[in-house]
């Protein structure tokens, strides 16, 4: 079946639970959702709903038993085994996979990255963060080629680059909320670049050498954004394409946010409001007319 497939009259209540999931808990996500068309939206959601419910799940138990439930719970989709789903999201999630041909190992990565976050509570270096970026959002950016059916080998590397760009943009948000939990995602070797020791950092409080820092990662974010972003002509010029620009400007936006709180992220959580998120939708459709070769414009700042 193909992607854009009438999604089948008795899953419609299934595909309606998993929309109200992204509109309550993906702001973002779901404010640029409006712009794909109807069973490529259907999709997304379904995907989102289902991943969001291992987040929350393990987030929740605290362990990574709801990690396992849901490997099982893989094996009984891709096996075909559908019999007793009564979670709607599931039904939804497994028409989806089947429509949209998605691989399983990209939803297996997904679960390994949750693991990571039950075993791994800091990392020494980028490269070990940006395998758990990989894990736990630039393979979201794989499925999603999948979702938009974007067939291109060579769309895949800017997929993963905007998903990783997208989850740095979390951690950089998420600094103090993370070390509540007991983690520290800021790689080790560029604390130690602007002379942070772990006493420091773990007063939660801005200095001049956490600024530096924080401008450092997000510079590097907005190389991830644009490294992504030379992939959009790939997409679809239906509303996948608007859709992808949407996400990768307004996610972007949170950057800016924290450069307003001049990176006191430890003041208060980077967010945009829905005016803001208006705001940059000119910007988004100027990266939604960049075709292949089209040097990127500057809506990353």
């Amino acid at each position: 079946m193909s992607v854009n497939a009438t999604i089948p009259p008795d899953l419609d209540p299934a595909y309606r639970a998993a929309a109200e999931i992204c509109r309550s808990h993906a702001r973002s996500f779901h404010f640029a959702s409006r712009f794909l068309p109807g069973p490529k939206r259907d999709h997304a959601f379904a995907v989102y709903a289902f991943c969001r419910q291992l987040d929350d799940a393990a987030d929740i138990a605290g362990s990574p038993e709801a990690i396992d439930r849901f490997t099982r719970l893989l094996e009984d989709i891709y096996g075909r085994n559908m019999c007793g789903f009564d979670d709607p999201v599931a039904r939804a999630f497994a028409n989806t996979v089947k429509q949209c041909k998605i691989p399983r190992e990209h939803f297996d990565a997904l679960a390994a990255g949750c693991r990571m976050d039950f075993t791994v509570v800091r990392y020494d270096t980028w490269k070990q963060l940006e395998r758990y970026c990989y894990c736990v959002a630039g393979v979201v950016g794989l499925i999603m080629c999948k979702v938009f059916d974007v067939t291109s080998p060579a769309a895949q590397a800017h997929a993963v680059a905007m998903g990783n760009a997208m989850q740095l943009t979390n951690i950089l948000r998420d600094v103090r909320e993370d070390m509540d939990r007991g983690r520290v995602y800021l790689p080790a070797e560029d604390l130690q670049r602007f002379k942070i020791g772990p006493r420091q950092l773990a007063q939660r409080r801005w200095t001049p050498a956490f600024a530096q820092l924080m401008e450092f990662e997000v510079a590097r974010a907005r190389a991830l954004y644009r490294e992504g972003a030379q992939g959009i002509g790939y997409i679809a010029n239906d509303g996948s394409r608007l859709t992808a620009s949407v996400m990768a400007v307004v996610y972007g936006g949170i950057l800016r946010a924290i450069e307003g709180l001049e990176y006191d992220v430890f003041r208060r959580r980077a967010s945009l409001s829905t005016f803001a998120k208006l705001r940059r939708l000119p910007a988004a459709m100027r990266l939604c007319r960049c075709e292949l070769g089209d040097d990127v414009p500057d809506v990353f700042q």
